[in-house]
């Protein structure tokens, strides 16, 4: 019976052979010397056997077969590989759809076994298939040539494939415009199969808006490497690559191209660019709390002194208590401020959570109506060490991705319970068990699949629109209870709407504190007690220095002012005997206050000194702290604050 026969093989002795053997049995035989003209052919031809070299040029055999049998007009074509390297390579050739394998050698003998193969494709048996590989020995126990060559050549092209292999960078091989090979990493990249992306053409591999420069890179002057991307990178399946192209020597139709992925790159670059923008933006917010706190110093002094000479219901008393209460409002924006612009060390106070998410929650409710918002709180308090402003924050976060997730409306419930959470469950985050405080924030929007939760806490990662969304949000709730030693999870299916759990560490307290929910004591709640002794305070600000001088002298005190770190030291030396305390402004633009610490305890080690700042205790001030200095305080502060300091420190 007559057989439609393709024989693939570079070698024109054993093409030549073949087609003169097969056309002698009357078979219609054709012939290609590569993998990517049988490939071509196979597009429109169906023959009924198959005969593959497994070292050819232009996709090698074992990759055609595989391909092959992809093809669906070809799933009944008897495949057969013929390889004077079959029985070199480690291969198992039943893996890639292989009918029967044929070694080379003698003429006669190789003869032979094509002819059984070709009588064993029209009702297959099973002792070819079983039949390791025909030709290994002769009929008279010859062995086949020596194959030593073979086997060094082989080990050395194994080596080459397992680096290319091996590479993050993806390569393909072009040859007159179609690919013929491309390693793993090109493969992932292009995130489509093997069989398919062989014999393509380059730019089919990418969207239409960047075929136009592949175009391009492919017809430039083919002596030189050239490159697309690096000022503005290509998209494939949603990473940002880099294509550069190097043409082979004498061999002017082959191109190889060395694809980049730079995704992670660009991230750390854009987040390298964040961190200096949030850096300077740090800056900014401390030196305008810092400003701010200056200014609120000296309308608190002189407020105090005017508490002095009033009480309850007199004429101006509840005016000054407003503006007392301002200062302390005012003061609570620039510790936010400062909160920012320290990046992330946090001022930690015991704080009722569920005073927390009551405040946010009805805070977020009045500017979301659409949203109904319920509440399951804890029944008793529920005590945590935190800072309370970035707990806010992170519930805030969280609220708002919760209404993006529900654009016509719905519920948003948050609750609170404590917990104990088990060795298991904290393992993971390197925590230890015990009591946590939990808070579930629930919303009933889509839901989110499980592929964007496996990434939802990355920063820059988002699924909204490049205009309407960072990426940050989710990132920073993540950093901000990292940081307060908790863990956040997120449990959602699509449809079914999504809920963020965050835990924190509970306070091991037995009952709340009386002073929690109470505001900061005010100038009049107590006559302070009467001082003696002399006082210097440096300051650059005249309004501060003024404000200090009357709240010290209605404390008893006798003080000295100086103008700057310059002055400071003169007036210090001057009056060094009997200066018991100074008050330091930490940031003077002469002498800044580190310097003036220094040089006075050098003068007398054992004068006191309290630190004076607009800015907060970390940075600077710690630093000196450390020195030995015996105290901070924090501007604004009213008389009363101020005598208890000064008492501390002097007894």
């Amino acid at each position: 019976m007559t057989k439609k026969i393709l024989v693939v093989d570079d070698n024109r002795m054993i093409l030549k052979f073949l087609s003169n053997l097969l056309d002698g049995e009357g078979h219609e035989v054709k012939t290609c010397e590569d993998g990517l003209s049988a490939l071509t052919l196979l597009t429109a031809y169906q023959p009924d056997i198959v005969f593959v070299d497994l070292i050819i040029p232009k996709i090698g055999g074992d990759k055609l077969c595989q391909i092959i049998r992809t093809m669906e007009h070809m799933k009944d074509c008897y495949l057969v590989i013929i390889s004077a390297a079959v029985a070199e390579m480690d291969l198992d050739f039943r893996r890639i759809g292989v009918n029967a394998c044929i070694a080379k050698g003698p003429f006669g003998q190789m003869g032979q076994h094509v002819l059984a193969a070709i009588k064993d494709s029209s009702e297959p048996t099973k002792s070819i298939s079983d039949h390791e590989i025909l030709g290994i020995a002769s009929v008279n126990g010859i062995p086949v040539f020596a194959r030593r060559m073979t086997k060094e050549l082989l080990g050395r092209n194994r080596h080459l494939e397992t680096i290319l292999e091996s590479m993050n960078e993806g390569i393909v091989e072009v040859y007159t415009g179609r690919v013929v090979y491309a390693n793993s990493a090109a493969v992932k990249l292009f995130a489509i199969p093997l069989e398919n992306l062989l014999s393509a053409e380059p730019r089919e591999l990418f969207d239409e808006p960047f075929r136009i420069r592949i175009d391009m890179l492919m017809n430039k002057d083919a002596e030189k490497s050239t490159v697309v991307g690096l000022t503005r990178p290509l998209l494939l399946n949603g990473r940002q690559i880099i294509v550069r192209s190097f043409p082979v020597k004498v061999e002017a139709d082959t191109t190889i191209l060395l694809i980049n992925d730079i995704t992670d790159q660009r991230d750390l670059e854009y987040q390298l660019q964040h961190v200096r923008r949030m850096d300077a933006i740090g800056n900014l917010a401390g030196g305008i709390a810092h400003n701010f706190n200056n200014l609120l110093m000296g309308i608190q002094g002189n407020v105090s002194i005017l508490f002095q000479d009033k009480k309850v219901g007199e004429p101006g008393y509840d005016e000054l208590a407003g503006i007392e209460r301002c200062i302390d409002s005012g003061a609570k924006l620039t510790r936010q401020l400062l909160s920012f612009a320290k990046g992330g060390r946090y001022s930690l106070d015991l704080v009722d959570i569920n005073d927390i998410v009551e405040k946010s929650s009805s805070m977020f409710a009045r500017t979301r109506k659409e949203i109904h918002v319920i509440l399951h709180l804890e029944d008793e308090w529920a005590m945590a060490e935190v800072d309370a402003s970035q707990i806010e924050l992170a519930l805030m976060d969280l609220y708002v991705n919760a209404w993006h997730a529900m654009p016509p409306g719905g519920t948003l419930t948050v609750s609170t319970a404590e917990v104990t959470l088990d060795h298991a469950f904290v393992k993971p985050y390197h925590l230890n068990p015990g009591r946590y405080l939990k808070i579930d924030v629930s919303d009933t929007g889509a839901g989110i699949d499980a592929k964007t939760i496996e990434r939802i806490f990355e920063p820059f990662y988002t699924t909204r629109p490049m205009a309407e969304g960072t990426g940050l949000g989710l990132a920073s709730v993540f950093g901000i209870i990292k940081k307060h030693k908790g863990i956040i999870t997120v449990d959602s299916q699509v449809g079914r709407g999504t809920t963020f759990s965050i835990y924190l560490p509970a306070a091991r307290i037995l009952q709340k504190p009386k002073d929690v929910d109470q505001p900061l004591v005010a100038s009049t709640a107590k006559r302070p007690e009467k001082g003696s002794g002399t006082i210097l305070v440096v300051d650059d600000e005249e309004y501060i220095l003024k404000a200090d001088k009357a709240m010290l002298n209605e404390l008893g005190y006798d003080v000295l002012l100086a103008n700057g770190g310059k002055e400071a030291l003169r007036v210090f030396d001057e009056n060094k005997d009997r200066i018991q305390l100074l008050i330091l402004d930490l940031i003077m633009p002469d002498l800044g206050g580190e310097i003036v610490y220094d040089r006075i305890k050098s003068i007398r080690p054992e004068v006191r000194v309290i630190l004076s700042s607009g800015y907060s205790i970390e940075g600077q001030a710690e630093s000196i702290l450390k020195k030995g200095c015996d105290g901070f305080i924090q501007k604004p502060y009213n008389l009363n604050q101020l005598a208890q300091k000064i008492k501390e420190i002097l007894s």
